[in-house]
């Protein structure tokens, strides 16, 4: 069975080798450092199933992420978790509104994003078993 591919944006160097320790095997994981480089890579390689971004970058935030992939007809369709240091509730309402299906506070458990990816993507593969 092929792995699920991740995309992870995140500027933290040790939350990214955490990131990857936690994920790799159980997915496939790309790893890129800011928004922009993620917008890029997006453009021109095999698409992830999911994104995992942080929400404060240099050079493109997870709010200007979001806001890019909704305007693309083909990202709109992946599924977007944000992790984020801040417990703002109008951030959180506001990449809601972009689309993301889940915003996870930092410091967080492993166990609980692992959990969140495996719930999203039971959610995209059966998005009309939530209204029966």
């Amino acid at each position: 069975m092929e792995l699920k591919r991740i995309l992870i944006i995140e500027d933290d160097v040790p939350l990214c080798w955490l990131l990857e320790r936690i994920l790799k095997g159980k997915f496939e994981v790309e790893i890129l450092q800011n928004g922009l480089d993620a917008l890029a890579w997006l453009s021109g390689n095999k698409l992830p199933d999911l994104i995992i971004s942080d929400l404060h970058m240099p050079s493109l935030d997870g709010i200007e992420l979001l806001e890019n992939i909704q305007t693309s007809g083909i990202l709109r369709s992946i599924p977007v978790i944000i992790l984020s240091g801040s417990e703002d509730p109008e951030k959180r309402k506001r990449c809601q509104a972009l689309g993301a299906g889940s915003y996870i506070i930092k410091p967080f458990e492993p166990q609980l994003l692992i959990e969140e990816i495996e719930n999203t993507f039971k959610r995209v593969e059966k998005p009309l078993a939530i209204n029966r």
